[in-house]
């Protein structure tokens, strides 16, 4: 299995805050036979690593793509970089990140 990118599952919005918020997942792509799967984030999970995998997300083909819509998955870009810090430091990442 090779990891292609992130993903949120259980998007949540805030009444009072407004702020949404799901639970971070890396989607895998097995490269054997073609099936992907995503995987909840492990505590041991390098937050570097994660991060990068925003970048390479904008490497996915076409086809994994549309294989990825029709499973209702959403790969997030480096435009959703701050969803990310917050599901891995929460709302006061700026502190903790660098």
């Amino acid at each position: 299995m090779q990891p292609i990118g992130l993903t949120l599952k259980n998007i949540k919005e805030n009444y009072f805050t407004g702020r949404t918020s799901g639970e971070l997942m890396i989607v895998h792509l097995c490269v054997h036979c073609g099936r992907i799967s995503s995987n909840r984030i492990a505590g041991d999970d390098n937050p570097h690593v994660l991060i990068s995998l925003l970048e390479e997300s904008s490497t996915v083909n076409t086809e994994t793509i549309t294989r990825l819509h029709n499973l209702d998955i959403t790969l997030l870009t480096q435009e959703d970089r701050q969803k990310v810090l917050t599901a891995l430091c929460g709302y006061g990442y700026q502190g903790c990140w660098k």
